[in-house]
């Protein structure tokens, strides 16, 4: 399955803060909370990190982010669940959050079964689903700040979304410790999802910390260079996908770290000079799946 920014951008914000995420699931909180290695990666794309809930009797949750529509969904998450359960020895509680409406499927029951020609069951699987759209913006906005960014996509007139986007910056500004530009950056690109890049743009004006973020300045920056109506949209464009490209950069440098150790000046410098979004997504595939071993086995696949 290609790599999606979207999903991407919101699995981010649930390593920020799993126990808000885990509340606003619906999960019972028992005891502690720990982020682990899942163990299971080379047996389970894409699924590096699960949620321990320690206590008295533990269990592994794994969050499943879907910005939109994969046939392969359900039979993929019975075979990571069992994987999981297998390698841990523990309860495993799959959940689907569905970022939009376009990732929604008929099959999205909460219940995955394969039955025999004569009624028996083969496998039975139980899940949960989120629909972000369905739900309303105070859900988030009261959740914790690391779920702020799908208020915007919850159930909200578009007329109502510059008080929300203001309701948003309080709380991030009450919190100076928090990680700022990395909420409002991961806000920009989930607005994709609903709004236009006019409407996100001018929803966001002003707002300091986007402003500072990668994918941000990409835009603005082309926009004032083209200067022209015709060259601002070319700008606005072209822009969003530098700034993409720079995050793309940004998660391939975060997660090679994790899988092969601190790059080197020169490997940073090869991944710098790679403008092709597509091809830094494989590279991020690659490394989320353990599909290479270290950063120059990685870069020679790519051809770098």
């Amino acid at each position: 399955m290609p790599h999606k920014p979207f999903d991407s951008a919101a699995k981010e914000l649930l390593w920020i803060d799993p126990v808000a995420w885990l509340k606003r699931l619906g999960v019972a909180v028992t005891g502690p909370v720990h982020v682990i290695d899942s163990d299971a990666t080379s047996l389970v794309a894409a699924v590096d990190k699960v949620i321990k809930v320690d206590g008295t009797n533990p269990f592994l949750v794994v969050v499943e982010l879907q910005s939109s529509r994969d046939p392969e969904l359900l039979p993929a998450i019975v075979f990571r669940q069992a994987a999981i359960e297998r390698r841990h020895k523990l309860p495993v509680l799959s959940i689907i959050v569905l970022l939009r409406d376009d990732a929604d499927m008929p099959a999205l029951t909460g219940q995955f079964e394969r039955l025999l020609p004569d009624g028996n069951f083969t496998s039975r699987y139980n899940y949960r689903v989120l629909r972000v759209w369905i739900e309303e913006p105070d859900s988030f906005l009261k959740a914790g700040l690391a779920l702020l960014p799908l208020a915007p996509l919850a159930k909200i007139d578009k007329t109502q979304a510059k008080s929300l986007i203001r309701q948003i910056a309080d709380q991030i500004h009450q919190a100076p410790d928090l990680d700022a530009q990395q909420l409002w950056t991961a806000i920009y690109v989930l607005m994709g999802l609903r709004y236009t890049q006019a409407e996100a743009d001018e929803l966001l004006k002003g707002v300091a910390s986007m402003r500072e973020s990668a994918t941000y300045q990409g835009i603005l920056k082309e926009g004032i260079e083209l200067g022209i109506e015709k060259g601002i949209q070319q700008g606005v464009q072209q822009g969003r996908e530098k700034g993409l490209v720079a995050e793309a950069r940004r998660l391939l440098v975060r997660w090679g770290t994790k899988q092969f150790g601190e790059p080197t000046p020169a490997v940073l410098a090869a991944i710098e000079a790679i403008e092709d979004r597509d091809r830094l997504e494989s590279m991020l595939d690659q490394t989320i799946e353990r599909q290479a071993s270290s950063w120059d086995e990685l870069l020679n696949a790519s051809g770098a």
